[in-house]
């Protein structure tokens, strides 16, 4: 790929090295190559890779098309006549990729350009929308265009923003340079036939055959039948998450359908099960960003620490129970020898009289380390904490840009995984591995999904559906 200098495509299937491919690719470069993707989780993953090789940081750029396209606009205002530093919604984004396709139209823009890079990489290409694949294609007329992509993974909603039909906008527009073969992934964690198999699962959904699982399963791959009815269902997939059984320092990901029905489903499940698994939250942080809006518009104290308690109950289990009562109601506890858990109730009061972010992450904090109590949303509550700890740094910030300045720190440095159990979406695992995959429900995942979600495991992988034909034509 690294010898090729025209603009063409790679198919690379989930886990058959792909980031691997992309550095290796940059390492033999005799100069400097962009390399533009669409997450900051995804940046990370390629900084990570190119560390653990040794490529050289002057050979490459890394960063999001998104970003990429904003800073270049805002460097060149008069020209592009983009203002705008923080696009708001999928409107103000399109516009912005309007915006900076006509810069790139620009002679000055594409000198810049030329003598910057000598090549691009775009990682991930099956998730570009129409207005991105066309910016792509401005720069590709200046720089040989490498694209890396799998069209079975392209399952992100955009919103307003119409994502690239392989066939019609990759095929008919780049040549294709070959295709990835050899499932790493799993050749590494030495599952070889759990590898196999899912080579095997790909071609039939290309195909639009079906799944059968009741053939003859490989070793890390188990099927559990379950009943359709939802109560038995959620039994099923609550004993299977609370009793599956791996090395101690193993991680596993229970995964849902992406949609928003299922994104609650998720924090249901992370709640029944008592903080054994932690729910992933949205990286915009929509639950977090609503939380400190439902603080700013209380009218009182009172109403703030209610507010604060109905939070914490969204994060941990038995919240209610080892509060004292007054404290639920948002008002000051007279401290007696029976006063539950007097010191949260001390730190609420404190509260009410000095309704600080220092004050607020002492009490969410208290309440975390009750014995009792365990956190369920732990990606949320760490956000939360986490601005409430800029803004008592910076006390020039009011707390809504503090959480916006911790937003945009949190999006460039990736979501850490902080707890060995997970639950969440499609959506959200997708080009995260992880060492088993729990699929909840098999039979409500459409062909595209069923593949991100099978994929996720790099040991093991365990599905529950009600149905042991999984219909890949969807």
């Amino acid at each position: 790929m690294a010898d090729f200098h025209d603009s063409g495509f790679v198919v690379a299937p989930a886990g058959f090295g792909k980031t691997h491919l992309i550095a290796e690719a940059t390492a033999l470069s005799d100069g400097r190559q962009l390399i533009l993707t669409h997450t900051y989780a995804g940046v990370n993953a390629l900084r990570r890779k190119f560390r653990s090789m040794g490529v050289n940081d002057h050979q490459f750029h890394v960063d999001t098309i998104a970003s990429w396209a904003l800073r270049l606009c805002l460097s060149y205002k008069d020209t592009s006549g983009w203002v705008i530093e923080t696009p708001a919604d999928n409107d103000q984004w399109n516009a912005l990729y309007a915006a900076f396709g006509d810069l790139l139209d620009h002679e000055f823009v594409r000198r810049i350009i030329r003598a910057s890079y000598v090549g691009l990489y775009v990682d991930e290409y099956q998730d570009c929308s129409v207005s991105q694949h066309a910016i792509i294609m401005k720069i590709s007329r200046d720089l040989p265009c490498r694209v890396l992509g799998d069209p079975l993974q392209g399952i992100f909603d955009f919103e307003g923003q119409q994502p690239v039909n392989w066939a019609r906008d990759v095929e008919a527009s780049f040549v294709q340079i070959g295709q990835l073969h050899v499932p790493h992934r799993w050749v590494q964690a030495g599952a070889n036939q759990l590898g196999e198999w899912l080579r095997y699962v790909r071609l039939n959904l290309e195909n639009g055959n079906a799944i059968d699982l009741r053939r003859r399963l490989p070793h890390g791959v188990r099927y559990i039948a379950a009943n359709p009815v939802p109560q038995d269902l959620q039994r099923t997939q609550g004993n299977t998450c609370r009793y599956f059984s791996c090395g101690p320092e193993q991680t596993v990901i229970a995964i849902h359908k992406g949609s928003q029905e299922f994104k609650a489903k998720c924090h249901r499940l992370s709640q029944s099960l008592s903080g054994r698994y932690s729910s992933i939250e949205e990286v915009e942080g929509r639950d977090m960003f609503l939380f400190f809006r439902r603080l700013n518009d209380a009218a009182s104290n009172s109403s703030r620490l209610r507010e604060i308690i109905a939070f914490a109950r969204k994060c941990m289990t038995h919240v209610n129970a080892n509060l004292p009562a007054a404290t639920i109601r948002g008002e000051e506890v007279i401290i007696r020898a029976t006063t539950r858990n007097p010191e949260v109730a001390k730190i609420a009061n404190e509260y009410l009289g000095n309704p600080s972010s220092a004050s607020l992450a002492v009490l969410l904090k208290e309440i975390k380390s009750l014995d009792q109590t365990k956190v369920t949303r732990a990606d949320l509550l760490n956000r939360v904490l986490g601005v409430l700890q800029k803004h008592s740094m910076h006390p020039e910030l009011s707390r809504d840009e503090a959480a916006e300045k911790y937003q945009r720190e949190f999006r460039f440095k990736g979501r850490p995984v902080s707890h060995l159990r997970q639950i969440g979406t499609t959506l959200l695992v997708k080009g995260l591995e992880y060492d088993h995959a729990i699929v909840l429900d098999a039979t409500t995942l459409s062909r595209k999904e069923l593949y991100v979600a099978l994929t996720r495991g790099a040991r093991t992988v365990t599905i529950i559906s009600s149905n042991p034909i999984l219909n890949s034509r969807t």
